[in-house]
Order: C-alpha cells, then sequence, then structure tokens
C-alpha cells in the first residue's frame, strides 16, 4: 500500500474541505484564479502534517479543519507571489496564475489568498494559532526576499539553510505547531511537533534541490531552472566548492548560475554533480535533517499515528530515487 493510499481517509477530508471552500465573499475578478490555484493539484503536505500531529497527540484532525486551510490558503497564495518574482511560467506543469490571468490580477490573488487565510486563523479560536500564522508569514516573506536579492551570488551552506529554514522549514514548522496547539496542552509534545515540522521542511527543500536536477521535471519546471535562474541551491553549492571538481566545470557551472550565455547541458551538470561528490553529501544533508524530525516522534508512545508520521517520513527520503545514483560515484 503506498503512502498516499494509506493516509486516503486524511487526504480525502483536507480535499473535500479545500474543493469546498467558499469562496462567496471574493469577486469573481479574484475568486476564479484563486479557485485555479486552490485546484492545481500538489501533495497537500502542510495540511496532512497537520492532521497527523493532531492525531499523534490524541486530537480529532476533523477539528484541526480550520487550521489546514489557513495553511494552505498563506501557502497558496505566496507561492503565485514566487511564481511572479520567479518569472516561472509553470506551476504544477500548468500555466502560473500571472501566465494565465496576468500579472497584476495575480498579485492581488496572491494577497486575497493570505487574507482569506489570517480569517481562518481566526476562526479557530485560538490566538496562539493567528500568532503562528503571523509569524511563519513573515518568516516565508523574508525568506523570499533574501533569496532574490541574493540571486546569482554564491552563499555558504549556512546562509543557504537560513534561506531553506526561512522559505520551507517554517510553514512546514507551523504545520506540525498547529495540529498540536489544537489538539493537547503539553507544552513540551507541541515543541516537539514544531522540531518535527521545521526539521522536515529544511530536508523536503534540499530534496527538492537535488530533484531539480536528477528528476525528468520538478513541480513541473525543466530540470535545472535553479542554475539557470541564479537560485542558491545545495548542489551547487557543494560542487563548485569541491576539490574534485575541474575548474573548466567550475567555470562551466558559475556561467550558468551567473547569467552567462553558455547552453545548458543537463546531463553534463549531473555528471558533475556526482562526480564531484555533490549529489552525495546533498543527500547526506537531506538525510540528516530527517533523521532529526524522526527522533523528535522518539518520545511519543507507539501508535497508529505515529506509524503514519513515520511512513510520511521515510516516503520522502529512504526511498528518495536519485540516491541510486550514488553508486556510480
Amino acid at each position: 500500500m503506498s503512502l498516499f493510499e494509506e493516509l486516503k481517509e486524511e487526504l480525502d477530508y483536507i480535499n473535500r474541505a479545500i474543493e469546498s471552500l467558499p469562496l462567496s465573499g471574493v469577486h469573481e475578478i479574484l475568486g476564479v484564479p484563486a479557485r485555479y490555484m486552490l485546484l492545481m493539484g500538489g501533495k497537500r503536505l502542510r495540511p496532512l502534517l497537520c492532521v497527523l500531529s493532531a492525531e499523534l497527540v490524541g486530537g480529532d484532525y476533523r477539528k484541526t479543519e480550520k487550521a489546514f486551510l489557513a495553511l494552505e490558503l498563506i501557502h497558496n497564495g505566496t507561492l503565485i507571489h514566487d511564481d511572479i518574482i520567479d518569472e516561472d511560467l509553470l506551476r504544477r506543469g500548468k500555466p502560473s496564475v500571472h501566465v494565465k490571468f496576468g500579472g497584476k490580477r495575480a498579485v492581488l490573488t496572491g494577497d486575497i489568498l493570505l487574507s482569506l487565510g489570517l480569517r481562518y486563523a481566526s476562526e479557530t479560536g485560538n490566538i496562539e494559532v493567528v500568532r503562528v500564522l503571523s509569524e511563519t508569514a513573515s518568516k516565508m516573506v523574508q525568506g523570499v526576499a533574501l533569496q532574490t536579492f541574493l540571486r546569482r551570488r554564491l552563499v555558504s551552506e549556512e546562509r543557504y539553510l537560513e534561506i531553506a529554514y526561512l522559505k520551507s522549514g517554517a510553514m512546514f514548522e507551523a504545520s506540525a505547531l498547529l495540529g498540536g496547539l489544537l489538539s493537547t496542552d503539553r507544552r513540551d509534545h507541541i515543541a516537539l511537533l514544531g522540531e518535527l515540522g521545521k526539521n522536515f521542511g529544511v530536508a523536503y527543500q534540499i530534496r527538492d534541490d537535488i530533484a531539480g536536477v536528477f528528476s525528468d521535471s520538478s513541480l513541473g519546471k525543466p530540470p535545472g531552472s535553479d542554475i539557470l535562474n541564479g537560485d542558491p541551491n545545495l548542489p551547487l553549492i557543494y560542487a563548485v566548492s569541491s576539490g574534485d571538481i575541474s575548474e573548466g566545470d567550475r567555470r562551466y557551472l558559475m556561467g550558468l548560475f551567473e547569467g552567462g550565455k553558455g547552453e545548458m547541458d543537463i546531463d553534463r551538470i549531473r555528471g558533475i554533480y556526482i562526480e564531484s561528490g555533490a549529489l552525495g553529501r546533498s543527500i547526506k544533508a537531506m538525510e540528516l535533517f530527517a533523521e532529526k524530525s524522526r527522533e523528535s516522534l522518539e518520545v511519543f508512545e507507539e501508535s497508529e499515528a505515529k506509524r503514519k508520521l513515520l511512513s510520511f517520513l521515510d516516503y520522502f527520503y529512504k526511498d528518495f530515487k536519485p540516491k541510486k545514483l550514488l553508486a556510480s560515484i
């Protein structure tokens, strides 16, 4: 049984809630692109982490509906803005909102989704939920700002991890925290859930960097787009700092990353990442954060909810396909 078959009950509940989300108070000028974005697909990882965290501490995942709707609204609002900033033409294999509806309409659609997210957060009746989500939105904006203003500049591993936390880790951290906040008064358990989500999110960002080169497509984007866009990514950082990379290969990678006119050869890039050890180091970094995420579960008693969460983590890290490429190093 696959992970998403195992989590079918929770995932069906999440999808029904999102599909039936009322946008009656939103003018169709924004409601149509908002609905387009929300129904574009995706794995619903953040809502799933929220409901699984609630189940882990004995809560009823159905009582997290307002919270996970807030998460998904805010997440999708920031994605629309990200696509505009990055000039990405595709999102999940479909035309980005700004491509389909125009840039000005897309900006405002992102704004309305963020506003709706805060409204649903307030409807939980829990001020901590509002605080966590408002702080998370602030972190995500800062992460995008850092990535944007550091574009085409090679950053340190430490700065990369800071951006990875702000852009990705913070939202997963909030997802797990909200499930806990709405289901238990145990502050120690809530804190552990936050750590689980934070480390999962950083690992997920590293995984996304790797998939962006070693998969045929990454969320509908052509492979290698991070390099062409000049976005900081861990495989590139490791490759150009490696003692096992030739000067010619280093100049080639940096020429692409810095916006040179060289033609991208994805097979050459993959070969450089493998031969320089960058792929192996990136996978190890991903697994380190994934293992930290698993460690947060150790204090919890064995349960069906814990088993589901462990399966959730393993699905994204233990069986990650590019890992097989290490055999050729």
